[in-house]
């Protein structure tokens, strides 16, 4: 009983870990399809094409075949749908971005890019400030109501 609560302490806060590690991940994606999209005026199909063939994807959350595919806005939502470590506002933040793109001329599309890009550095500043205290915090409780319910049980 003690070593499960105490692995649930853990437990969250590997959540909460992983989930600034994904929105880092979105962040330098979206700055590269910024830099992409500035240089060379790629459509939706050639930036995903281009972003997987210098392997920016192969470290990212969702497969980059979900990229790749032929209704790739569909694809990559529902990849990101099933991400559990993101918050729901996250998802929907990212999918909100991916449905974005394409929609405007080009300095329309820097700036609602520039837009994302300040939403996801806020937040992970946020969470980056949170987390030393956080993480503390799930591991002293996990130990605190492992330590708890050993004596009551015992």
């Amino acid at each position: 009983m003690f070593l499960s609560s105490v692995f649930i302490g853990f437990n969250l806060s590997n959540r909460l870990k992983k989930r600034i590690h994904i929105l880092e991940n979105i962040n330098e994606l979206i700055v590269n399809i910024k830099i992409m999209i500035e240089a060379q005026c790629l459509t939706i199909d050639e930036l995903f094409s281009s972003l997987a063939k210098q392997k920016k994807l192969d470290d990212f959350f969702i497969p980059k075949e979900a990229f790749l595919s032929t209704d790739c806005k569909r694809q990559i939502e529902c990849e990101c749908k099933r991400n559990n470590f993101l918050k729901e506002e996250d998802r929907q933040l990212f999918i909100n971005f991916i449905n974005e793109l394409g929609s405007t001329y080009l300095d329309g599309q820097i700036s609602i890019i520039n837009g994302y890009i300040k939403q996801f550095e806020n937040k992970i500043l946020t969470l980056k400030s949170e987390q030393s205290v956080k993480c503390r915090m799930y591991n002293s409780f996990g130990v605190l109501i492992g330590t708890f319910l050993s004596i009551i049980l015992s």
